[in-house]
């Protein structure tokens, strides 16, 4: 099973942040022991009960596909949903699990894919300035590949240490890719701050609909310039 970890590059003068008392760039290992086999909804319930995040706080995020395509966002169920073109931005709840349908792609046509997305952080920019640090979210050819030969795809985004940090710009996300033995979000915690895991297989809904946690349990996805998103 590819494990996969990726990285997300925004200004160093607010990227570190003290939150229930951890410096973030100590690269203290704040989630170990959690792993990339952890059942999902453990980390966000850790960060929750932690205190690190601010209960209700509603994070921009910024989904992108190979080209262009279909995301659908489940807001509890089959009909809860909000479906938007690629690029697209949405508001996700931190400490929660939510499921995305990737579609519509013309380099795989007829593929529908449902993967999730665990939010186990924040950003903290400038007040105000919110949407205009959304966390990237990519799916990216080599993953859709990578699912469709049978193969299961999880990636933590994190947010780098300058201490660390490559001084180079790039064109899209620089990606590390580690053995299925390590652990992964230690791994990611030790290079800056988890801020999500993804996780992408084969797994579709059931056309009988036995399944109704498939879709999340409710969790807030808002329009990214909703009154909600604030700092």
């Amino acid at each position: 099973m590819p494990v996969i970890v990726f990285v997300m590059d925004v200004p160093a003068a607010w990227s570190q942040e003290m939150i229930g008392g951890r410096q973030y760039n100590s690269g203290n290992q704040f989630y170990h022991p959690l792993n990339q086999r952890t059942p999902p909804g453990v980390a966000g319930q850790w960060a929750a009960l932690s205190g690190q995040v601010q209960p209700g706080y509603i994070q921009p995020m910024k989904f992108s596909l190979p080209s262009t395509g279909t995301l659908t966002f489940y807001a509890g169920g089959p009909d809860q949903v909000i479906q938007k073109t690629s690029p697209a931005s949405i508001g996700f709840g931190v400490g929660y699990v939510y499921r995305v349908k990737i579609s519509g792609m013309p380099e795989f046509p007829g593929v529908e894919l449902y993967p999730t997305i665990e939010l186990i952080d924040r950003l903290h920019p400038p007040a105000g300035l919110a949407e205009q640090y959304p966390i990237p979210v990519s799916f990216t050819a080599e993953d859709i590949e990578l699912v469709l030969s049978g193969r299961m795809v999880t990636k933590v985004v994190y947010l780098e240490r300058p201490q660390t940090a490559v001084p180079a710009q790039f064109d899209r996300q620089p990606t590390q890719t580690i053995t299925a033995q390590k652990n992964l979000i230690a791994e990611a915690d030790l290079l800056g701050r988890p801020m999500l895991i993804l996780r992408m297989g084969g797994r579709l809904p059931s056309t009988r609909g036995e399944d109704p946690a498939f879709f999340g349990n409710g969790a807030p996805v808002l329009e990214v310039n909703s009154p909600m998103v604030k700092n």
